[in-house]
C-alpha cells in the first residue's frame, strides 16, 4: 500500500462462494470504493486466502456466500 493512502479512507465489500472443500469462487467486488488501491487489495486479500478453511461437515450446502467488508482508516458504523 502506498504511504499516501494511509490518509484516506474508504470501504470496500467483497462477496464470494466457500465451496465445501475450502475452495473459494466468484470473487466480486460488490461496492467499490473511490481508492482503487483499496479495491484491489480486499479483492486480492480474498484470494490469497484460496484455499481457505473446509466448511465444516455437518453444513447443509456445498458452497456458502459471503459478504465481507474492508474498512480503511476508518471503523464500521462510521
Amino acid at each position: 500500500m502506498p504511504e499516501a493512502a494511509f490518509s484516506f479512507h474508504g470501504r470496500v465489500v467483497v462477496q464470494f462462494n466457500i465451496h465445501r472443500n475450502g475452495r473459494i469462487s466468484d470473487v466480486v467486488v460488490a461496492q467499490p470504493s473511490n481508492i482503487d488501491a483499496f479495491n484491489r487489495a480486499a479483492y486480492n486479500a480474498i484470494l490469497g486466502s484460496n484455499p481457505t478453511e473446509p466448511l465444516p461437515p455437518e453444513y447443509p450446502d456445498e458452497s456458502a456466500f459471503f459478504t465481507v467488508t474492508f474498512y480503511y482508516n476508518e471503523s464500521p458504523g462510521n
